[in-house]
């Protein structure tokens, strides 16, 4: 993301979105590598990829509309709540 903003002049939502083009191909390669070596429960994993899809589209939708200070201030927080929680047992 800092070189897509910094190097490529791209906004930082621009610069999310094309993070995001980039990673998708790369996870659905090594999906079907791991479902070729027998190493993925698509069963098990079906609820979270249920849960990642519906929770990624309303989140794109919730998100559009808000102005990035607020976004940033979100996800300072969530950082700060995983940090806790890496100390706390």
């Amino acid at each position: 993301m800092p070189l897509l903003t910094g190097v490529c002049g791209l906004s930082q939502r621009q610069a999310f979105a094309t993070s995001v083009a980039v990673i998708l191909p790369l996870c659905v390669l090594s999906v079907g590598i791991y479902l070729m070596r027998g190493g993925l429960d698509l069963m098990a994993a079906l609820p979270y990829l249920a849960g990642g899809t519906v929770g990624g589209w309303l989140g794109g939708k919730w998100f559009r509309g808000m102005k990035m200070p607020w976004l940033k201030r979100i996800f300072g927080l969530l950082l700060i709540y995983g940090g806790v929680r890496c100390f706390l047992p």
